[in-house]
């Protein structure tokens, strides 16, 4: 009989263990005659808890049970190691308020006859994909965006980066043209925690606004975050002016003209073409 148990601390968890199932699974020629029987351990994680008492925030024990059982006994991995990986994604898949997931799968025969147990372990953070803008108009600003994304590299993998533009300041005049860029890429953070995680690079490389609109040696902005919207008091996205700025459509739209805005639905490149002239800043390609 397998047990489910939770977990309350700082991030809520959910502990299935010693689910029993069974599989086609192995390379040998008599592994792939006949299913064999698994055992399965699962940690969920779904983050911190602040959710009302209601099923939709959290995940079905039953159900959850139901489907890995469902899912191994029509597999026909070779290895355990496939079989797991194949797991996780399928969760991550169905269940949006998993945040963290990690299965061993262990083979009780083959443990019998070796006297030993022996499992495979896999784990894996919820990834999302997410667009930032970067700009900077001091100090050197294209080192600045350059060093900007080497900051980002440390919470954002797989980057992929705009061509550096050149643009007018907006608001007070009397500054040097700012320089702007965009990444794509992913991280296993969510919204907020990569708001925090911005600021904190943001004040690693000395940013200190005198006034809004103001010079700044580095801003790092959330763009774009998957498919979601999230309305707070200090984030918002999509950012709430991407539409209106070409020193954002134009960078993102050299590496990302496809990705639909949640809100308005359309895309990067036709975001772009819709601009007003009063929405340009005489753009310049500098890199």
């Amino acid at each position: 009989m397998h047990k489910v148990k939770l977990l309350r601390g700082r991030n809520m968890k959910i502990l299935i263990n010693d689910l029993k199932t069974e599989a086609i699974i192995g390379c040998y020629d008599y592994e792939r005659d006949q299913k064999q029987p698994l055992v399965i351990n699962l940690e969920l994680e779904l983050g911190n808890w602040s959710y009302p008492d209601e099923l939709v925030h959290t995940v079905s024990y039953d159900e959850l049970c139901q489907l890995i059982r469902e899912l191994t006994q029509a597999s026909k991995f070779l290895l355990l190691e496939s079989l797991a990986h194949y797991l996780v994604n399928e969760l991550f898949t169905r269940y949006s308020q998993i945040k963290h997931i990690n299965v061993n799968i262990s083979k009780p025969d083959v443990c019998d006859a070796l006297d030993c147990l022996i499992r495979v372990e896999y784990a894996q953070n919820r990834q999302y994909k997410i667009a930032l803008a970067l700009g900077s108009n001091l100090n050197n600003p294209q080192q600045q965006l350059i060093s900007g994304i080497e900051f980002l590299s440390e919470i954002v993998s797989e980057i992929k980066v705009a061509p550096f533009y050149k643009s007018s300041p907006q608001g007070f005049s009397e500054q040097d043209d700012f320089y702007n860029t965009c990444i794509s890429g992913i991280t296993t953070l969510e919204p907020q925690e990569l708001l925090i995680a911005l600021k904190k690079i943001e004040k690693r490389m000395g940013k200190s606004e005198q006034f809004t609109n103001g010079p700044r040696i580095i801003d790092l902005d959330i763009i774009l975050f998957e498919g979601q919207i999230v309305q707070g008091l200090f984030l918002q996205i999509p950012h709430p002016r991407m539409h209106e700025r070409d020193f954002v459509l134009q960078p993102l739209a050299e590496i990302e003209p496809n990705w639909l805005h949640p809100k308005l639905l359309l895309s990067i490149k036709e975001l772009l073409a819709n601009l007003k002239s009063n929405q340009q800043f005489i753009l310049q390609q500098v890199m």
